[in-house]
């Protein structure tokens, strides 16, 4: 995936910050059970073995993919057939994280499994005490999220009603990330902000940080599984935390 560059500072960009908008799966919240968990147990219902470390690695290249195809088809739109091979291409995709080849009719029986499984999306142990630390500094706090439902609906499920100040998602605006109409509406909705006066936190190098390129905002990438330990041509953070002590130091 190449990422577009810009010749500003890394630390420079924080210094006039006065929003941060953040995408929600893989930067503030995951599933439970683990995603590892969950394949593991689909898999094995077919004697096929998984390792968290492939999980991981075959997300990071899954995810990319559903980035591209939302581009062009956004899941929402497509029909169920459409879907169920789209799935069945995500699973493939992901087992091969794990160096296991199987055809699209074997990953959509296991894909299956793991829909059929209970699971919830819930927030990083680090997520509520900075979000509030952001929002006490005076920082204006957003979520731009490529999901089938509304923001307001997104906060109550996260429970981070009270610690942001709006929810953008693709099915309010009718455009998914990387488009820049999304990240243009979040940037009215926080009194306006200028682009250059925002950051975009997110996990996935081409909805997230490309998509907030295009728009004129300063990307950081928050790579929590370690999936881009050399990118460098952006700010890259490991945790929360050590986003709020960068922008301490600027």
């Amino acid at each position: 995936m190449k990422v577009r560059t810009q010749r500003t500072s890394k630390t420079d960009v924080l210094k006039n910050v006065k929003t941060i908008l953040f995408d929600v799966y893989g930067t503030l919240a995951t599933w439970s059970p683990d995603r590892y968990v969950i394949h593991s147990r689909a898999a094995l219902q077919f004697g096929i073995e998984v390792t968290k470390a492939g999980i991981d690695a075959g997300y990071a290249v899954a995810e990319a993919y559903m980035t591209h195809e939302n581009t062009k088809t956004p899941i929402r739109n497509m029909t169920a057939t459409e879907r169920d091979q789209f799935f069945a291409k995500f699973e493939q995709l992901v087992l091969q994280g794990c160096g296991i080849e199987v055809d699209l009719e074997l990953a959509d029986k296991i894909w299956q499994a793991v829909a059929a499984q209970e699971y919830e999306m819930v927030l990083y142990e680090d997520v509520l005490y900075n979000l509030y630390e952001l929002r006490a500094r005076g920082y204006i706090v957003g979520i731009v999220s490529n999901v089938p439902s509304g923001g307001s609906e997104l906060s109550d499920q996260l429970g981070l009603s009270d610690s942001i100040d709006f929810a953008v998602t693709s099915s309010e605006v009718g455009c998914e990330k990387p488009d820049p109409r999304i990240f243009v509406e979040a940037l009215r909705r926080a009194n306006n902000t200028l682009p250059n006066a925002a950051l975009m936190v997110g996990d996935q190098l081409e909805s997230d940080i490309n998509g907030a390129i295009g728009a004129g905002i300063q990307p950081v990438l928050l790579d929590r599984n370690n999936n881009h330990p050399d990118f460098a041509d952006h700010l890259r953070i490991t945790s929360l935390t050590e986003l709020q002590n960068v922008l301490t130091r600027k």
